[in-house]
């Protein structure tokens, strides 16, 4: 008996490769391969289902005379597991994916219905979009109204995002206030009980002055609540102590000296005035000593007062317009407190977020005013075409009108009275640009509701910080 799993062949000495003859391989040859059910089918035979993931040995071929793009095309050969019936199917590279090709058939999927539907809609939506300009332009501004609005959610949710993210902060930063308060009412609940303990042993064990013999006093220790007598500080220290306390006392009083003037520099502290105020002062005296070298230079004393009065003016406008261009952390400066006392630190992270904002809504109006510029443009050309094939039309209808031959029996007047007919296609594009126009006034009061949305949004982002 041979062993059933061989690891290693035996080749004698005299095996010499070249030897073999090359077989000859068949154009049609089929190999078996094992594989599983790529989609779910039903057998045309006798009706049983195979679903998808199902193992069979198969045999594949080369499909001959078909290919795509150059990658070539397999069938496959399987046999139903109930009635052994031949069933084949081959590859799609176009849409990836595997084609039923005889013996069976493919189970609906409503997916892949969907897919070549929305293809469908999208090819007839751009075949009408090249015959119908008014349908274009159209589509045009109902896409750009439909990406209006998903810009505006979507600052509406960072908006929210960073509003949560700063009421998060916050949140976490009052509960610590909250357990740093209950914290310090039970230290202060415990520090009472402790005190009020230490003041019940004081009074139950408390010390009595007893007069005794030469000495004067005797201090006793009574375990009993003292009622009315209670000993003064002095019976409590001892006799050195009580001596050098007299002595001292005896000795006058040293005056205190006066330190009005100096009490605030004597800690070392010195009283710095405002940055602003600092930088107005430095440049201020930068500019007056370069004005008094300029004069000294070019010998001007005489017109000293009217050259100072010129540089005051000039530095004040300067300020002036300055201050109300400088920002400190997203506020205006008039708007910040003398003091300086509530300004925090400037939050990098906040004023991207304030300025991308605001980056986007000049998007916005960019392109709120590029629709508002092309449309009226391009409906006022359209019309102008419309007028000009009715104008047509209507000539036309007068000329065809005066080759007939009046009616018996009919007056002139009832003659006129037939109306001209109107092309449909005039009639439509007077209709489309009538509800283009109704459009365009309907959405200036939601263009400008949209606006003051992105402003209150933007105040909101500002005043999250503050």
């Amino acid at each position: 008996m041979s062993e059933r799993k061989v690891l290693n062949k035996y080749f004698p000495p005299d095996f010499d490769p070249d030897l073999i003859p090359r077989r000859k391989v068949p154009k049609n040859s089929q190999q078996v391969v094992r594989l599983m059910a790529p989609f779910s089918m039903r057998c045309n035979t006798c009706g049983e289902y195979i679903y998808k993931g199902k193992k069979f040995n198969a045999r594949k071929e080369t499909v001959e005379g078909e290919d795509y793009y150059g990658i070539k095309i397999f069938r496959f050969y399987i046999k139903c597991t109930l009635c052994s019936a031949e069933i084949t199917f081959k590859t799609d590279p176009k849409n990836t994916d595997y084609a039923a090709e005889h013996g069976a058939s493919r189970n609906f999927e409503p997916w892949r219905e969907e897919q070549a539907v929305e293809e469908e809609d999208r090819l007839a939506k751009l075949e009408e979009e090249e015959n119908n300009p008014m349908k274009a332009l159209e589509n045009r501004t109902v896409d750009s109204k439909r990406e209006m609005e998903i810009l505006d959610t979507l600052q509406d949710i960072r908006a929210k995002n960073a509003r949560n993210e700063r009421m998060g902060q916050s949140v976490d930063l009052l509960a610590r206030i909250n357990t740093q308060e209950i914290e310090d009412e039970e230290t202060a609940e415990r520090e009472r009980l402790e005190e009020e303990d230490e003041k019940l042993v004081r009074e139950v064990f408390s010390k009595v002055a007893v007069p005794s013999g030469s000495d004067g006093t005797k201090m006793v220790t009574v375990k009993r609540k003292a009622d009315e007598v209670e000993p003064t500080l002095q019976s409590l220290l001892p006799d050195s102590a009580r001596t050098l306390i007299t002595s001292v006392s005896l000795q006058p009083a040293a005056k205190k000296k006066k330190m009005e003037g100096k009490a605030k520099n004597s800690l070392g502290i010195k009283v710095v005035k405002k940055d602003w105020n600092r930088v107005k002062n430095n440049y201020s005296s930068i500019a007056t000593s370069d004005l008094d070298t300029v004069i000294n230079d070019h010998d001007l004393h005489d017109e000293r007062d009217a050259l100072s009065a010129h540089l005051s003016h000039f530095l004040d406008s300067a300020f002036m317009i300055a201050q109300v261009n400088m920002r400190v952390n997203g506020h205006n400066f008039d708007t910040i407190e003398a003091a300086g006392q509530d300004v925090e630190v400037f939050d990098e992270a906040l004023d991207r977020r304030i300025w991308s904002l605001a980056d986007t809504r000049l998007q916005w109006h960019k392109r709120m005013a590029k629709t508002r510029r092309d449309i009226p443009v391009e409906t006022q050309a359209h019309v102008s075409s419309l007028l000009v094939k009715n104008e047509e039309q209507v000539n036309e209808n007068d000329l065809i009108y005066e080759d007939k031959e009046p009616m018996e029996g009919v007056e002139d007047e009832e003659q006129m009275e037939v109306p001209t007919p109107v092309p449909p296609e005039i009639a439509e594009g007077f209709h489309m640009t009538s509800a283009i126009t109704q459009e365009l006034d309907q959405n200036i009061p939601s263009q400008e509701e949209r606006v003051q949305r992105a402003e209150r949004a933007t105040n909101q982002l500002r005043s999250l910080k503050y």
